[in-house]
């Protein structure tokens, strides 16, 4: 039997044991480590007596492997469709309102012209080309680099990778309005950064606003990594991983303050810019994006005098731009007031809580680092740092979300199936998948 170690008990570490597992059988022995609480950066958050998600908070209608691993393990999909609308604001005005409605084409129309056009086929293509990952994984090909990833999905991919998104769209004919309120809106609320963000992430992050419909796990999408663990019966450790080293014989130590194992691979599932693990060669660590989430029992006040709050409020590029880069409302607390979530750069103050709301009855504040602060400048990283040794979180420099970490996940799986097989390298891709792509059914 193999012995393999996972550390980080996120969507991508839990997403990994299932890929695993469904490859190995009981011929291999699955240890997650997690420092903090199995969930990783999907946490849940308690306020006025429910719970919500701090973050990854949506799942798209084209997402298979979260709509797939949620149903096998036995939760429930619930759709999202907000019944309150959504507003871009520039910080004095609702530029435009969206209700989903009909006459959203026209409003779109009017403000926008027929520049949409190309946005919107591009953001089509982007979620149809990467369909072609699934009938990849599925005969369990695996990348050793990000780059290789992209590529070998959709050349496209890579291009888009290394170019930023404000780039891309004015060399594409996007006028700078859409660029600094649709893009910008959702680039806001998504990723807390802007139009410097690669082109790949910028259509990632569209995407859910443009083509298909968006869900998420009835009562949180929290629910999924320890839903999976238990599923696939991994042994899970509440300890911190201090080093992960290479033993003489082969495999790798891991070493916590209580214990040092060996196990013949290792996947680190955790974004190491803070783990302050020791490996035996050190590797690139990129800036991480600060984002804080503000969550809000009480009353928003008007910002519009005389107008209604949509439910969704999204931020414009805007010289006027307020503090804040979005705010949703997220359910209703057992007092019966509304339950917001503001999401920021930067901690807000008591005097901007008070300018925003009424009536607050409890606030909780989630700070961390929710995602990489996208560079086009910054080399790719490699899945694989040495033999039986893999980074899932590499794939998070191409894009960040619990799609792209059950991505991740399947690709290390399969790039540790190949290495405790015995083949000579993974699996490649080429001239597989062309044409009509069949999807795998797990």
């Amino acid at each position: 039997r193999h012995r393999v170690a996972i550390v980080g008990g996120g969507v991508g570490g839990s997403s990994t044991a299932f890929f695993l597992r469904r490859l190995m059988g009981e011929e291999v022995d699955i240890t997650v480590y997690e420092a903090s609480e199995i969930g990783g950066r999907v946490k849940g958050v308690t306020i006025g007596g429910k719970t919500f998600d701090s973050g990854a908070s949506i799942i798209h209608s084209a997402n298979e492997y979260a709509k797939q691993l949620a149903r096998k393990v036995g939760l429930t999909r619930e759709d999202l469709e907000g019944s309150g609308g959504t507003g871009l604001y520039d910080g004095k005005e609702f530029v435009i309102r969206l209700n989903g409605g009909i006459g959203d084409k026209m409003r779109m129309l009017k403000r926008y012209g027929f520049g949409l056009t190309s946005l919107l086929t591009e953001g089509k293509q982007l979620i149809e080309r990467l369909d072609k990952i699934y009938c990849l994984q599925s005969h369990n090909v695996g990348y050793e680099t990000v780059a290789e990833f992209l590529n070998g999905t959709h050349p496209s991919f890579l291009t888009l990778a290394n170019v930023t998104m404000g780039e891309h769209l004015t060399r594409s004919g996007v006028s700078k309005l859409i660029q600094e309120e649709l893009v910008a809106a959702a680039l806001h609320t998504n990723y807390n950064q802007g139009l410097s963000v690669n082109a790949f992430v910028g259509f990632v992050s569209l995407a859910g606003g443009m083509v298909g419909k968006l869900w998420r796990v009835k009562d949180g999408n929290f629910q999924l990594p320890p839903h999976l663990l238990n599923h696939v019966g991994a042994t899970v450790l509440a300890e911190k991983v201090s080093s992960v080293t290479r033993e003489e014989a082969g495999g790798y130590k891991v070493t916590t303050p209580t214990s040092s194992l060996s196990y013949d691979a290792v996947v680190l599932a955790t974004p190491l810019h803070d783990a302050d693990i020791t490996l035996d060669s050190p590797v690139p660590l990129p800036a991480f994006q600060r984002t804080i989430a503000t969550f809000v029992e009480g009353k928003l006040r008007e910002l519009v005098k005389g107008e209604e709050n949509p439910s969704d409020i999204l931020t414009t590029v805007s010289p006027h731009a307020p503090f804040f880069s979005s705010i949703g409302t997220k359910g209703t607390a057992e007092s019966g007031a509304s339950i917001y979530k503001v999401f920021s750069s930067s901690p807000l103050t008591s005097a901007q809580l008070e300018s925003l709301f009424s009536d607050m009855k409890d606030v909780r504040v989630v700070d961390w680092h929710a995602y990489p602060h996208y560079n086009v400048s910054a080399q790719l990283p490699s899945f694989q740092l040495a033999p039986g040794l893999y980074h899932l979180n590499a794939i998070e420099q191409a894009a960040s979300a619990i799609e792209m970490s059950c991505i991740g996940g399947r690709n290390v799986a399969n790039l540790a199936w190949a290495f405790l097989s015995g083949r000579e390298g993974p699996v490649s891709g080429e001239g597989l998948c062309e044409g009509t792509v069949q999807k795998e059914e797990l």
